[in-house]
């Protein structure tokens, strides 16, 4: 399976998460574009990309907020080891739909033309790390929980 929990998977992973939040940039960007408040349509796409700082676009997504998503991945493969059960790696890739979902959703946000649009892009880094750390560590419990001795002693009667 490629996309599963090995060094490959993550590189996919990590390449299809930077793509995807370098779109939702572009599509906050065009969206909210001049033509949304001075006409009635947006700027047409062949005029789009003339004012993007096509640089910013390029690099920030995929290192600020993507390198999360490969530390996460290199923490739960660490912990995991040979353990992956489809309950972990469901809760893994919940983790991180649900975070990614998030950064999108900021990302867009982050594109108004407005003074406050720099604060949207915060959800994406002081957010997401709390819905990964939060699904690192149910996965890390249940691998540890997994390895505890087992309990020894009278049983209580009912």
């Amino acid at each position: 399976m490629a996309i599963g929990m090995t060094r490959g998977g993550a590189a996919l992973r990590y390449g299809a998460a930077a793509v995807l939040l370098v779109a939702a940039q572009l599509a906050g960007l065009w969206f909210h574009s001049a033509g949304i408040y001075q006409g009635s349509a947006n700027v047409p796409l062949a005029e789009f990309p003339g004012d993007v700082d096509v640089f910013f676009v390029l690099t920030f997504a995929p290192t600020i907020i993507g390198l999360k998503y490969l530390a996460y991945d290199v923490a739960v493969r660490a912990f995991t080891k040979t353990y992956r059960t489809p309950a972990l790696l469901l809760c893994f890739f919940v983790g991180y739909a649900a975070a990614l979902a998030i950064d999108v959703a900021c990302l867009f946000s982050a594109s108004k033309p407005i003074a406050d649009a720099g604060l949207a892009v915060l959800g994406a880094v002081f957010q997401t790390p709390l819905v990964l750390f939060a699904c690192g560590t149910a996965i890390a419990a249940t691998v540890l929980l997994k390895d505890r001795p087992p309990q020894t002693g009278a049983a209580q009667a009912p």
